[in-house]
């Protein structure tokens, strides 16, 4: 055959390839953020219709075309010129990231079995079918192949994500194994935090009082899975360290068995049962089983567990106890150590805490919000079951620093008052931060907060929306709501409530420009929750 017959089937392979690259690049980024779970993944693809459009239908008429006209010679060139749209919308979608892709060792792996694998399915496909020296299929093939790895390319990432299974199961094996032997030899005391809400501010909490002491380290950040824990034994722990605070996540029955096994905890704490996370378990009693089995693995131990009644229902706490008994420290209203009094202002909280018949004790605070006090309570419960004394204590939290991104007030002269509570939103969070936003108030300021809403509240979505909607519309002056669609009885529910004005934007950015171009020095703003690109994005590829 004439060399003619490859030049353009060359180029467009070439060309297939580097928007194949782009492709798996856009996709990786979202695949990451779904923490490599190739189902969540997929649903995601799924319901964001998160599928090659543009390329592939401009390939798909041009080989109508040229199958009708019996010629592919004009297909060849709207391929290339499909795929060189695929390649703007993909790098597009890379660009336009609030969290773009950490290319970490095992991300280059994935990318390297996704761009071996889609170049052997690429190649194996044309040179089986020209082997038979039909030109006719030869071309269709040559024209319909870019769609159709296009299309197939999120699948392509999943199974060389699954094809690295084995050798990543054996790394972080490695990893643990040096890790469980490091917590065996240095042998810190490790203390556990969970719950669905709250633990992180625990955490930190209590890391700030208990480093006033013993030096004592803590799973920094969100980080509470067991590779999260593995790095921080195997790169932070060190031999001067008394105390060793994790926090551990639960993405489904086992998840806490599972990290206490790993990291054996004497002391353990459970912040809240609440509907953080209700679309992973589908019910409270589920979610709260599944918080227990910190409990169950501290008592088989002989250690204490020390547990907030503020943020579980009743009757599902009596119902957890009776099931897993023990030696069980509740704090909260009505139990033997509490908060009798909690005063708010522009400084911060202060707590009178009683604590079994003994003088009550006033903590001066410089953290925001009343759902801190249950954090601070169950941390100051933790510290008196360590034995560290009232004065430190007390001395500890006054220079307790705010935690990042967690109903974190930020009050420079010269500049607008912020509150970033942006790291994550629930429900009890979500109102106690428009209750700060209140409070913050100036005189002839006005309130504005900035909210996508919250996430992951399955069946409760809608409900629990449109109640923080009918609070919000109280505590607030104008709402900035992005991107509204998926939160419309928020909307519904401020707009009935008729107190406060409703703007809505698409993105992130763009409600934050508005806050930039209108705020004045007495406004405060509210930036509650900000979603990442899987729940704002709108592909489109």
């Amino acid at each position: 055959m004439p060399s003619a017959f490859f030049i353009m089937p060359v180029f467009i392979a070439i060309v297939t390839l580097v928007a194949l690259y782009f492709r798996g690049e856009a996709y990786l980024k979202y695949f990451q953020q779904e923490e490599y779970d190739t189902r969540r993944f997929l649903t995601w693809v799924r319901c964001n219709a998160a599928i090659d459009r543009v390329a592939t239908l401009i390939i798909v008429i041009s080989l109508l075309v040229g199958l009708s006209a019996e010629t592919m010679g004009s297909g060849q060139f709207a391929v290339i010129i499909a795929l060189m749209a695929s390649i703007f919308l993909s790098r597009n979608a890379i660009k336009q990231s609030k969290k773009p892709l950490v290319m970490t060792a095992r991300v280059k792996r994935i990318f390297a079995v996704y761009m071996i694998s889609s170049l052997v399915i690429y190649f194996v496909t044309t040179l089986f079918l020209h082997s038979y020296h039909d030109q006719m299929n030869f071309n269709v093939v040559i024209l319909a192949l870019p769609a159709l790895l296009l299309q197939l390319s999120p699948l392509i990432l999943v199974l060389s994500k699954m094809l690295l299974d084995p050798q990543e199961k054996a790394v972080q094996a490695k990893f643990r194994m040096e890790a469980e032997q490091k917590l065996k030899s240095l042998k810190p005391q490790i203390i556990a935090i969970t719950g669905s809400f709250g633990k992180t501010s625990c955490k930190h909490i209590l890391n700030h009082i208990l480093s006033a002491t013993q030096p004592t380290l803590a799973t920094p950040g969100s980080v509470n899975t067991i590779m999260g824990i593995t790095r921080v034994i195997r790169e932070q722990l060190k031999p001067e360290h008394k105390f060793f605070i994790v926090e551990m996540g639960a993405y489904g029955p086992g998840s806490i068995s599972k990290l206490c096994a790993f990291t054996p905890p004497e002391l353990g704490l459970i912040t809240a049962v609440g509907a953080a996370h209700y679309e992973r378990f589908k019910s409270l009693q589920t979610v709260a089983e599944a918080k227990f089995e910190l409990a169950e693995d501290v008592f088989s131990r002989g250690g204490q567990m020390i547990v907030s009644t503020d943020g579980i229902d009743e009757g599902l706490l009596q119902d957890r106890m009776n099931v897993v008994s023990g030696d069980y420290i509740l704090v909260g209203e009505g139990q033997s150590m509490q908060f009798s009094k909690c005063v708010m202002d522009k400084e911060g909280l202060t707590l009178t805490i009683d604590s079994n018949g003994e003088e009550a004790q006033i903590m001066q605070v410089p953290l925001y919000g009343h759902h801190q006090a249950a954090n601070i309570l169950i941390s100051v419960a933790a510290a008196r079951a360590l034995d560290v004394p009232w004065s430190v204590i007390r001395a500890a939290l006054r220079t307790m620093p705010q935690i990042k991104h967690r109903v974190e007030v930020s009050r420079i002269r010269g500049q607008i008052t912020t509150i970033n509570d942006a790291y994550n939103s629930n429900p009890i969070g979500f109102i106690a931060a428009l209750e700060v936003l209140d409070s913050l108030k100036n005189d002839g300021g006005r309130r504005i907060l900035v909210t996508p809403g919250m996430v992951e509240l399955g069946t409760r979505h809608d409900e629990d929306h449109a109640r923080v909607g009918r609070k919000a519309a109280h505590l607030a002056d104008i709402i900035l709501a992005v991107t509204p669609d998926r939160m419309p009885s928020f909307v519904d529910a401020v707009l009935h409530e008729g107190k406060a004005q409703v703007i809505e934007f698409t993105t992130q950015d763009q409600a934050e420009t508005w806050v930039k171009q209108n705020v004045t020095l007495l406004d405060v703003v509210l930036f509650e929750n900000n979603l990442p690109d899987l729940y704002e994005s709108r592909v489109f590829f």
